[in-house]
Parts: structure tokens; sequence; C-alpha cells
């Protein structure tokens, strides 16, 4: 197998996905023998490109993404369609929120452990018919503030998790809540829902945002997304669960309806941002339908 680590030098901060080029390179000198390639990415989308370029071959291949979920993401694309191609992940991001899911970050930045790993079939979501995610997708406050966030993340000393935590107070500083129509093909049925919500989410991952639990029930090969409906409350209200919902507690509570299934469509009168694992853009309408076995995703020797 064919073993090639896309490295973006824009992801997280201080170089950290060059850095690892060393480390490629002594693991694969002392497994003599073995194909490898490292490529480096110059502008958006290359990720996407060299793995499409990689795949392309037709021999069986392992592709690494060295960055965050934005580089994980464009390489799942380039993969997509490939059943003969595994994504690999080695989180350098300033999120790295799709991992979190299967292990510990240290986990899968333990190079030979990732190399020696196997794949393991996972799903994914399709956004509106035509773009595939990994991880979650939301609308409502908390893509506005996935949105906001890219304003907060390069600035020095600011990590993910802080970048995220910033665009929050700003828009908590702003009115709160809007008015969705929901229609959710779930394991009961057809489910409709319109009314005042802060957001909802559908979810094949369990974290978001750089580390907020908002689908701890996700299973991300269970061939079902998890969708999360927080009903509208006051800002002091919202303000006061923040930290409760990055923990994961809020399954439980009286204004959030938790449900499972393959399909969730959702509009708003005004238009809003629509996250898609960390990618925003601003529209009135969003579907999420779960893909099946979508991608051959590598877990970390144990």
């Amino acid at each position: 197998m064919r073993h090639c680590f896309i490295l973006n030098p824009a992801a997280g901060k201080k170089g950290r996905a060059l850095g690892l080029e060393p480390e490629i390179h002594r693991y694969f000198e002392a497994h003599p023998g073995a194909d490898y390639a490292i490529r480096v990415t110059t502008a958006p989308g290359d990720a996407r490109l060299f793995a499409r370029e990689e795949a392309e071959h037709g021999e069986p291949v392992r592709v690494y993404a060295c960055g965050g979920d934005g580089t994980l993401l464009e390489t799942a694309e380039g993969l997509d369609g490939f059943p003969h191609a595994e994504l690999a992940s080695v989180p350098c991001g300033s999120g790295n929120d799709y991992v979190k899911t299967f292990g510990e970050l240290a986990d899968f930045l333990d190079l030979p452990r990732l190399i020696e790993g196997s794949a393991r079939t996972v799903d994914a979501i399709l956004v509106d018919g035509t773009t595939v995610a990994l991880n979650l997708c939301s609308l409502g406050l908390d893509a506005d503030v996935a949105s906001k966030m890219s304003d907060y993340k390069n600035l020095p000393l600011v990590s993910g998790p802080m970048a995220y935590d910033l665009a929050l107070v700003y828009v908590l500083a702003h009115p709160i809540g809007q008015r969705l129509r929901l229609r959710l093909t779930t394991t009961e049925g057809i489910v409709e829902r319109e009314g005042r919500y802060l957001f909802a989410l559908a979810a094949n991952g369990q974290y978001y945002g750089g580390g907020y639990h908002g689908a701890p029930k996700a299973v991300p090969d269970d061939g079902l997304l998890d969708f999360v409906l927080i009903q509208a409350v006051s800002k002091a209200k919202a303000v006061s669960l923040v930290g409760k919902y990055k923990r994961g507690e809020h399954l439980d509570w009286e204004i959030c309806e938790f449900l499972r299934g393959s399909r969730m469509e959702v509009s708003v009168e005004q238009p809003t941002a629509v996250n898609v694992d960390g990618e925003c853009e601003k529209r009135t309408s969003a579907t999420f339908e779960v893909l099946p076995q979508r991608f051959r995703f590598v877990i970390p020797r144990t």
C-alpha cells in the first residue's frame, strides 16, 4: 500500500504540519521498501486535488490529512468514490474535532501507531444533495459562532477552543433565536417541527467547535445521524447553559429534543449561517442526509 502525507502549513500554529516531515522520513527509513510520498499544500483546494490524484492511480493508497478539520474534509472529498483508498488524520489544526469521537488526539499524532493502524468504514453526511461532510452540520446560533470564529482563530495566542469561545461571546451579545421549520426522517417516522430555536444540528461525529460535545451519543458507523434541536431561551438562560452544553449534558433538557434518523430538512425566513464541518455559508434552507459506509477511516494501532 502507498502512503501519501498531505501537509497543510496553514493549519494550526507554529508550522505543526511541516514539523511532521522529519518524523515521516525517519519512520520509512526504518521500514525500507515502503512506498510513501509527502505533498505540501499552498492554496485552498490543494488537499482535495492531491488526494484525488493519489486515488486515481487505482492502487491501494492511504492518504493522511495533516492539518485541521478543513484539511481532513478536503482530503475526504478527493477520496470520495474510490473504495480502494483509505483516509487518515494527523490532527495539526485548531479544532481537530472529528478524531475526538474515536480517541485522544495523542493517539492520532503517534505516527507509528497511525501508520500501523487499520481502516474502519464510517458514514458521512450529504449536504443539499451535492456536498459531502464527515462530522457535523448545523444551522442557527452555533453556526453563527462557527462563522464568526474565523475572525479570531488566526490571532496570536488564540487556540481553536478559545476562538470558538470568543466568537460565542460575540454572538451572545446580539439577538439570538430564530424561527425554524424542520422535517426529519427519523427511526420512528416523519417528524415535523416549527418554532423558535437556538439551533438545530445533524451529527455523524460527536464534537465540534474545538471540543463542544454537541452530539454525545453519535456513532459514526451506525447508518444514522443524530439530530439535536435546542429551543430558544433568554440570553441570560443561554449563557448559563453553555458550560453544560460543552460537556454534553444537554440531551435531557426540557428545551432539547434528541432524535435519530436519516435526513433533516430545515428552512428559515432570513438568510442565516449553515455550518458544514466548520465551513459556513449563509442561506435560507439546508438538507442533511446520511451516507452510510462512505469512507474507510484509519484508527491508530492500539
